[in-house]
């Protein structure tokens, strides 16, 4: 008489732990007075296993038994299927590379190269070759491979991780329908081409360093800021970034505690509060004089440098700067302005919502730089990687106080109009904001003519340190 299966609870064994499984592959069941172990075949395993489901004898009739031998079965049928896999896979592929780490996990290690065991203690390389022994592996075997290092670790970039968690964790997405399984897939691809849009390439994941993700967190804050993504949403985006860095490594089977620290770590704290007010994110004039003083930002390109001018005079979303069409500049009418519009064609993009098309005038180092680039900032524009430059250049010159970034030009843009007496629905319309969100209505009256957003812009414009020593010394003369 055959009974019915029963599962082996997590604790019965550390294996799916170690390979990244939420739970056991099988379970026992009696037949007639003796237990068997019974475990469904992973679908990995589907090339060196045509058998969908593996049985195997526990030679006891004691549940309790039972249980603590099929914890060491499972272990076995594991390590032989994964070291089926690593010999039927090609060296130097990732899944070769997967395979033989799995083998290693099955049995007892984590996988190390050989740099890596030679740098660490003789005690532990003495273990393996013990268990090597003690298995009668040959020192050419798959498994003296997988014990001593065999294989260096392969170069997979962050794109390609992204793409293998449905293959490293096949438990997660098994019961869920489509949908579901789109939706998961995503968690992990979203933020991974973010990382590759806003790096501007994309990195072998293990090479990440704390640098590029503070890059990205920056960048994602930009973002923020400028009012192109929610701030709990950049907030998920760097947590799921370090889960995945995490799950990465478990997936081949390496203990914690030699998990390399994820470079993500921390760096989503406190960005959902930003939705709530970014006002402590804003750069103060003292830090603006400072970017615009002369040779100040003298190790940039001329192109990152001009968009930063621009930036500080206009209020603008860094993207409406830097994405702008040389048909959307007008330097030659009455008033020098850009046009922020919906664009089609090869420079085609779309406007945040309809108070954001508008007209800006150009004043001061915006109109110079904008003088200087009449056809705009093709080196930037469409890439999205110019946030994550400009906050790294402005960063490393000492001209971004902690916790700020480049964001934070457009709201100290706002803050000087709210110092001379501009009303909020004016401030919206020259921000390129919704007045209609802003006041939960309709705006009455006529907008702003572009004479009198200049005659705003013109108010709150910086003056370079030598032209104001210039203007001094005119004051000077008309007094003398």
């Amino acid at each position: 008489m055959t009974h019915a299966l029963i599962p082996l609870s997590s604790s019965a064994t550390s294996l799916a732990t170690q390979t990244g499984e939420s739970h056991s592959m099988g379970g026992i069941l009696k037949r007639g007075k003796i237990y068997h172990f019974r475990m469904r075949v992973p679908v990995r395993y589907k090339h060196v296993e045509d058998r969908p489901v593996l049985l195997r004898s526990l030679k006891t009739g004691d549940e309790k038994e039972a249980r603590a031998a099929a914890a060491v079965v499972e272990r076995q049928i594991i390590a032989d299927l994964d070291a089926k896999l690593a010999g039927h896979s090609t060296p130097g592929d990732v899944s070769h590379y997967d395979a033989i780490a799995r083998l290693t996990t099955a049995r007892g290690f984590s996988y190390k190269s050989a740099q890596e065991l030679s740098e660490g203690s003789f005690e532990e390389i003495l273990k393996r070759v013990e268990s090597l022994l003690t298995s009668g592996d040959a020192p050419g075997s798959v498994a003296a491979t997988a014990l001593l290092g065999g294989i260096d670790r392969p170069k997979i970039t962050i794109t390609d991780v992204a793409k293998s968690m449905d293959e490293r964790y096949q438990e997660e997405i098994r019961d869920k329908n489509e949908r579901q399984q789109k939706t998961w897939r995503a968690r992990w691809t979203r933020p991974a081409s973010k990382v590759v849009e806003l790096l501007g390439h994309d990195p072998v994941f293990e090479d990440i360093t704390r640098a590029d993700a503070v890059s990205l967190r920056d960048a994602l804050k930009d973002r923020v800021l400028d009012e192109d993504m929610k701030g709990a949403s950049a907030q998920k985006e760097l947590q799921n970034l370090n889960l995945m860095w995490q799950k990465f490594f478990k997936s081949l089977g390496i203990d914690e505690i030699d998990i390399p620290p994820s470079p993500f770590r921390g760096l989503s704290d406190g960005l959902s509060r930003l939705d709530q007010d970014n006002r402590k994110d804003e750069l103060h004039n003292k830090s603006i004089e400072a970017i615009i003083a002369p040779g100040a930002m003298s190790h940039m390109n001329d192109q990152l440098r001009d968009i930063i001018l621009v930036l500080i005079e206009t209020g603008a979303r860094q993207s409406e700067i830097y994405d702008i069409p040389a048909r959307s500049i007008f330097l030659e009418d009455e008033i020098p302005h850009i046009w922020i519009r919906h664009e089609t064609g090869n420079a085609a993009r779309e406007i945040k919502n309809k108070g954001t098309k508008r007209k800006v005038p150009l004043v001061g180092v915006a109109l110079d730089a904008m003088k200087r680039h009449p056809d705009g900032f093709p080196r930037y524009a469409a890439k999205g990687t110019f946030s994550a430059i400009a906050n790294k250049s402005l960063r490393s010159a000492g001209l971004l106080p902690d916790g700020v970034t480049i964001g934070g030009l457009r709201h100290s843009f706002e803050s000087r109009l709210k110092k001379i007496g501009v009303d909020t629905d004016d401030r919206g319309e020259l921000m390129g904001h919704s007045v209609k969100r802003i006041r939960q209505r309709e705006r009455y009256g006529d907008e702003l003519t572009l004479e009198e957003k200049l005659d705003f812009h013109q108010q709150i414009a910086f003056v370079p340190e030598p032209l104001k020593l210039l203007e001094h010394s005119e004051q000077l003369d008309v007094h003398d």
